[in-house]
């Protein structure tokens, strides 16, 4: 059995996982119009406008060593000299050096090699870069190492931060919303571009943490093959990839109490997430997404997801699609447009991404 908690955000909604769930179970949201030195938008973003540089590091260095320390703290000490695993994922790691010419430290194992020396732990280290399923993956691998033996425990920072590059790109796709994004909405219009960082630990052992952690039972991935940027208008990748969480977890789909699904607030996503849930018999399960309160914040996205639904299990609260008012997809699912308090013992995690690329994983709770 493994076990994932700890868990730290830093977004533009809050400085930790508990101060962004109560923001946004208030209905805030972190996304607005922002046009600074940095970054030049005329779409509302989400940026992180509270946080400290550490002296000779950049923004995203600075913030993962936040949030990774944040998040150690919230363990046992004694367990810091066990055998660790250090797991960034990131789509495109601290790319402003590109702006410099700099090749080799805008590489993610540049980034990863630069929070790893500021950490209390001794580990080994690793990335994973596969488009927005970066994160969901990244605890999936987790598990599944822990599971094989390999280590203790694993730390896991998902991060991304907006760049005039980033920007540019998502707007050449016409993709970016002219409002905050509105995920499942009959009239939304794309998604809503955000930034932030997060961090979890799993681990095999429940007694590690200083809160009460979450059982992370396993998931999956698949490709779907159809589009370096489109999905499957049938659904398909996403499908296989929750029938494979469901058969390595011993789940049935009647078990899913709620959903935290990918919800870009494209057109395309929202159809391609609400085929593939009511194929795989989920068409009645409250599910929301996260997207409304944050924007997209790519590698950090699944991270981030994780730790807002642990967040709803231990505060038995499920939170509301926030921009959503009239749910409107290609098949009907149960679109969350209210906080719905309920005890969560089983819930699912979805995540897709450019290439084809898909991830579903599930969590139950420890007080079950």
């Amino acid at each position: 059995m493994i076990f994932i908690g700890g868990e730290h955000i830093l977004s533009s909604l809050g400085g930790s996982a508990s101060e962004n769930f109560n923001e946004a179970e208030k209905g805030n949201t972190g996304i607005s119009f922002y046009q600074g030195d940095d970054i030049f938008s005329d779409k509302p973003i989400g940026v992180i406008k509270d946080f400290e540089i550490i002296s000779g590091y950049s923004k995203i260095e600075s913030i993962c060593i936040s949030s990774a320390n944040s998040c150690l703290s919230k363990l046992k000490t004694e367990i810091l000299n066990d055998n660790w695993l250090f797991i960034l994922s990131t789509t495109k790691g601290d790319i402003d050096h590109l702006t410099g010419g700099d090749i080799e430290k805008a590489k993610p194992t540049y980034l990863l090699s630069r929070i790893a020396e500021k950490l209390p732990i001794k580990a080994s280290t690793m990335v994973i870069s596969n488009a927005c399923i970066s994160g969901l993956l990244a605890a999936i691998t987790a598990h599944d190492l822990i599971s094989a033996g390999k280590y203790d425990h694993i730390l896991v920072v998902g991060v991304d931060v907006i760049s005039n590059f980033i920007n540019g790109g998502f707007e050449s796709f016409y993709a970016l919303s002219e409002s905050p994004a509105s995920p499942f909405d009959k009239d939304r219009t794309g998604f809503s571009l955000g930034e932030a960082v997060s961090s979890v630990v799993l681990s095999s052992k429940t007694n590690i943490y200083l809160e009460q952690p979450m059982i992370f039972a396993g998931g999956a991935s698949s490709n779907d093959a159809n589009h370096i940027s489109g999905p499957s208008r049938t659904g398909e990748g996403l499908l296989r990839a929750i029938e494979s969480a469901f058969k390595t977890t011993a789940v049935d789909s009647s078990e899913i109490e709620f959903i935290s699904a990918h919800g870009t607030g494209t057109r395309y996503n929202d159809d391609m997430e609400s085929v593939a849930f009511s194929r795989a018999n989920l068409a009645n399960v409250p599910l929301n997404s996260f997207k409304g309160y944050f924007g997209h914040t790519l590698g950090a996205a699944g991270i981030l997801e994780l730790s807002m639904t642990i967040q709803s299990m231990r505060n038995g609260l499920m939170l509301k699609t926030r921009g959503c008012t009239i749910a409107e997809t290609t098949e009907r699912v149960n679109v969350l447009l209210r906080n719905k308090t309920s005890t969560l013992n089983t819930v699912l995690k979805t995540a897709s991404g450019f290439g084809g690329c898909n991830a579903a994983a599930i969590l139950k709770n420890t007080t079950e």
